[in-house]
């Protein structure tokens, strides 16, 4: 294998273990089970804890997602 193939198949490795770990990683878990958390209907990865945040790929509002455990 020379050089430019090792750092296409090295930094391809990267790519897909960082993109895993963004969308299938540990979520932070608070310690209040009844906490509301706020997620936008089209992204429901993008998440809030406040009300009246939005979406920062579509803008739109995030809706309620209720407590820990919950859709």
């Amino acid at each position: 294998m020379d050089a430019a193939e090792l750092l296409v198949t090295v930094g391809g490795t990267v790519l897909v273990a960082l993109t895993l770990w963004f969308f299938l990683g540990a979520r932070h878990r608070s310690g209040s089970p009844t906490e509301t958390v706020y997620a936008c209907p089209m992204h429901p990865w993008i998440s809030s804890r406040e009300p009246s945040a939005t979406c920062s790929l579509c803008d739109m509002p995030l809706v309620r997602r209720g407590g820990r455990g919950t859709a």
